[in-house]
């Protein structure tokens, strides 16, 4: 049987250019074996017609430009009937609706009686995407476990390149799958830092890197959605808590230390998202050094390496590690992986002035296992390679156990 076999699943569909891929989308749904309804905004008629979607999906579409019959309680009848909603494409007008909790159609009052998997593609400009109001709802919709897919990045209908394009139909199709799927990491224990540690110089200064926690905030996230409990050590960021996620806070590399080994001997899997402090200083100066001579050394001596160290002492846990590179990523990867003796290495190259990785919702990454197989995930939002990431972190966990156990 299919993931997606007797789902039942109503694609809204709201006024953008986009929105004749919503009948690829529909036509490919009803080709997985779904039961599809489609539901459209007013605006969303100027841009694909009833009869299409009609004659993709076998069912009634419903809309409110008065040729539909729509009861009183069409908006409660369709969210109980809906196994899934996806919205697609989804306008940056009916997001922040959406995120804010506006229910003034019959689409976003569904949205607001629906309580199973709702899902937003969104399709607008890349100004649109990046514009502060919108990344907020974006931020709003993903703390309430609403699951956004895309955008994606290239060139739009206007003539502007950049992120907003909506997704491919295979990619959203794929989304819809691993929800419906088993929770496919229940039962599992997840150790996931994030964010950069803070070495504090003298009373005012601190050596640092560019990290914003993003990537293992997304981690710790979607391990949660599919079954794991989840624990989170988080350097400083600027991001809010997840709910549901235990989550200890920390500084400097040495707090990150003792708070990792504090939850390590309870976890299956560990991963260390965190860009932790190769170095910190000698000598903390408890008070500020003054400008008195044009140069001014510090001295630094290595920390401890935590991932090669709980991967050493802890070996049957799962050591997931992180490579951020500024060249030579493969070999520098693949050199890491050795070295540490962990599982597997996420590498991606990292280059603030660049844009590359740091700060970005956006990354483009590499997972490298222990047998050296190689998974390129290509330009995408770090949610969903956050996804890709533990469905090949779930296949090799048990792979790996498997052959441990022959071995035995």
């Amino acid at each position: 049987m299919r993931i997606l076999d007797n789902k039942n699943i109503l694609v809204g569909i709201s006024g953008s250019i986009a929105a004749y891929k919503a009948a690829d989308l529909i036509s490919k749904l009803k080709s997985y074996g779904a039961n599809v309804k489609a539901i459209m905004t007013t605006s969303a008629n100027q841009f694909v017609t009833v009869t299409t979607l009609e004659s993709l999906s076998d069912n009634e579409v419903i809309h409110e430009n008065g040729k539909s019959k729509i009861s009183n309680f069409a908006h409660l009848d369709l969210a109980k009937w809906a196994d899934i909603l996806v919205i697609a494409p989804c306008t940056a007008n009916l997001m922040n609706k959406i995120a804010n909790g506006v229910g003034d159609d019959l689409l976003t009052t569904i949205c607001l009686a629906f309580n199973k998997k709702l899902f937003v593609v969104p399709a607008m400009n890349p100004d649109m995407w990046t514009n502060k109001f919108t990344q907020s709802s974006v931020e709003k919709l993903e703390l309430n476990n609403i699951n956004i897919i895309g955008p994606e990045y290239g060139k739009h209908a206007c003539g502007d390149t950049g992120y907003g394009r909506m997704s491919s139909t295979e990619k959203i199709i794929e989304q819809l799958e691993n929800f419906q799927a088993q929770k496919i990491l229940s039962g599992m224990k997840f150790l996931v830092s994030a964010g950069p540690t803070r070495e504090p110089l003298d009373p005012v200064r601190f050596i640092s890197n560019y990290s914003s926690g993003k990537m293992g905030y997304a981690i710790a996230l979607v391990a949660k959605q599919l079954g794991a409990e989840v624990n989170l050590i988080s350097g400083p960021t600027s991001l809010d808590k997840l709910n549901g996620i235990d989550t200890t806070y920390v500084e400097t590399s040495d707090e990150m230390r003792i708070a990792v080994y504090e939850k390590i001997p309870s976890v299956q899997v560990f991963i260390s998202t965190a860009a932790i402090s190769d170095y910190h200083p000698v000598r903390y100066s408890k008070s500020k050094y003054k400008k008195s001579t044009d140069r001014l050394t510090i001295e630094f001596e290595r920390g401890t390496d935590i991932l090669q160290t709980i991967a050493e002492q802890y070996p049957d846990t799962f050591t997931v590690g992180f490579a951020a590179e500024t060249e030579n990523l493969i070999s520098n990867a693949k050199e890491k992986l050795r070295s540490k003796k962990i599982d597997m290495i996420v590498a991606n190259i990292a280059n603030y002035e660049k844009n590359l990785g740091f700060q970005s919702d956006y990354n483009k990454v590499t997972v490298i296992s222990d047998d050296e197989s190689i998974d390129e995930i290509d330009s995408s939002r770090k949610i969903d390679i956050a996804y890709r990431i533990l469905k090949t972190i779930h296949k090799k966990y048990f792979k790996t156990k498997k052959r441990l156990k022959n071995n035995a």
